[in-house]
Order: C-alpha cells, then structure tokens, then sequence
C-alpha cells in the first residue's frame, strides 16, 4: 500500500511534465516563424517573454492570491528565507531562448538539440544530486544515470535524419559547447523556480518573475545589439497567433515551477523531453512546416525518451532504491 501510494504521486507529476512539454514545440514553432518574420532571432524571443510577461501581469492584475504570493516571494527574499540571486532565474530561461534564437543557425537544429539535452540532463544530476534549490537530494544511484544515457541515446536517434545539414564538426564545436552550457542553466532554472515557488506558495509567483527578469534581460541584449548592428527594419507582424508563443511559456514554465520538488529536475526535464519529441512528431504529422513526415528514427526515439523516464524513476517502479540520500537542502 504504501510503496503504490508514494507511485501514483509520481506518476501523476511525470505524466503532467510530459504534457507540459508538449507546448513546446508549439513555442518553438511560433517563435521560429515569428523570428523568420522579423529576421531577427533576438527580437522575437525577447517578444514571447514580454508575451508571457504581459499575461501574468493581466492575471495578476485579477488575482488577489496572486498578488499575496508576488508580496510573499519579496518578504522571503528580504528575510534571507530565499537566496536573492533565485530571482535572476529568469535570466538563465532568457539565456537559453538566446542561444536557441543563435547558435542554432550555426550548429543546425540536430546539433543543438542534442547538445542542450545533454547539458540538461546533466545539470538534472547534479542539481538533484546537490539538492540546488531547495529539493530533496538525490543519489545518482544506478537507474539515474541508465535513465539519462538512454534520454540521450534517444536524442541522437531522434536528430540523427537532420545531421546531414550540419556544418563540420570544428565549425560547431565551440556553439555546440554553448548550446549544452544553455540546457545545463535550463535545469539550474528549473530548481531556481521551484524554490521561489515554494518560498512565495505559488508557482505563479516564480512564473511571473521568470517572465518578468527573462524579458528585461532580453531586452537589454536586442538593445544593445540594435545599437551595434542597427534593426532588421521589418515591420511586426500582425497575424496575432504568432504571438502566443508566450502563451505556451506560461504553461510549461508554471507546470515546472510547480513540479520540480515533486519529482526533481532530472526527472522533470526527461518527462518535459518526451512530451517535446511526442508533440514534434504530433506537429509534423498533422501541421507539417515542409520538413516532411518525421522519420522512423525520430519515433523509436520519442518512445525511448518514455523508456528513460520509466528507468529513472524508481517510484515510478516502486523500487527504493536511489531515493532521497538526505533531506531538503537550501543551496
């Protein structure tokens, strides 16, 4: 009874991860179509932040709960209960939809891909491992890293049809490095959000943060390239769904917010990646983009990704075995 019960929590948030991840493609759609409009990368990630931004200040705007959680997040920031610097988390979400907005035009997308996977599973490691954020630390154990070795085997597979369109491997070496640096913040994001989530008692709170911090950030960088470079000239587009790229932001950045010490960031990130590959393929199926149908490949690697997740997780397996090593620890 009790090992089922502790199973069904933790199916139930991975399961949740996974769906969350499935606006992302969505998100990267939107923002890539929006991007190629503009013919700026920049422009149109920091658009989808002050997206999301302005929806969470609409909301808010509406929620007293909200605005209790937002004054709640200041007050355990100014007592020492949170670390100040967590509310930069969303400059680390504004640093990896600027690599994703950059490096991928020299790396190509199967690189990239790969490459921020990579970096992201192992910052789910480590941060579950050092309890970064405030969650229960984690032995890496056995099925962790089998689970993470899988994830990644299942991203080759899945990119391994667009490797053909990838520039030499010296020309992507260092933006390769870059993108897998960017996946790593990405989990270093997750737990930051999390622990704001849980000092504010609302993963809004961390939400709209996120939005807030990541779209000054962004901001500040298309201003000072704009100074350096000048502007694209291109007008903004006004077709209005290109827009709900922020939309899709809000969702997959609060489900985290509020997942994270559920199931750790290892595991969120791996259930959030199977949810993206599954809505990828979901996309190409059924709103192509002139890609093509997707590959044999790129299916056996969406449901490797549920294999990993599935490996990983010992609750999930009812196994006790690489559970909690310690309690929860601020960091």
């Amino acid at each position: 009874m009790w090992a089922h019960s502790r199973r069904r929590p933790a199916a139930v948030a991975a399961a949740a991860a996974a769906a969350a991840g499935l606006v992302i493609p969505v998100q990267a759609r939107l923002n890539g179509e929006l991007s190629h409009r503009l013919d700026d990368g920049i422009a149109a990630a920091a658009l989808s932040f002050c997206g999301g931004l302005s929806l969470m200040t609409v909301l808010a705007l509406f929620s007293p709960r909200l605005r209790r959680a937002l004054r709640a997040l200041g007050a355990a920031a100014r007592d020492g209960r949170l670390p100040r610097r967590y509310l930069l988390a969303g400059v680390l979400g504004g640093t990896f939809a600027l690599a994703q907005s950059t490096t991928v035009l020299v790396t190509g997308v199967a690189v990239f891909t790969v490459s921020a996977i990579a970096g992201q599973t192992l910052g789910g490691l480590i941060v579950d491992a050092k309890g970064i954020g405030g969650g229960t630390r984690q032995r890496p154990g056995a099925r962790r890293p089998a689970g993470a070795a899988v994830i990644l085997v299942a991203a080759l597979l899945s990119a391994l049809p667009r490797f053909a369109d990838t520039p030499a491997p010296a020309a992507v070496l260092l933006p390769a490095l870059g993108a897998l640096a960017a996946g790593f913040a990405l989990g270093l994001q997750q737990a930051m959000n999390g622990a704001a989530g849980a000092a504010s008692g609302s993963p809004l709170a961390a939400t709209w943060l996120n939005f807030c911090v990541g779209a000054v950030f962004l901001g500040l960088v298309w201003a000072v390239r704009a100074l350096v470079r000048g502007t694209s000239g291109h007008p903004l587009p006004t077709d209005w769904w290109m827009y709900l790229g922020g939309l899709c932001g809000v969702v997959f950045i609060g489900a985290s917010a509020f997942l994270v010490h559920r199931i750790g960031v290892l595991l969120l990130g791996m259930a959030s990646i199977a949810g993206q590959l599954t809505g990828s393929i979901a996309l190409d199926l059924f709103v192509p983009s002139g890609s093509g149908s997707p590959s044999a490949l790129t299916v056996l690697g969406a449901v490797l990704t549920f294999a990993a997740v599935r490996i990983a997780s010992p609750r999930l397996r009812g196994a006790p075995a690489d559970g909690p090593a310690h309690g929860p620890r601020s960091a």
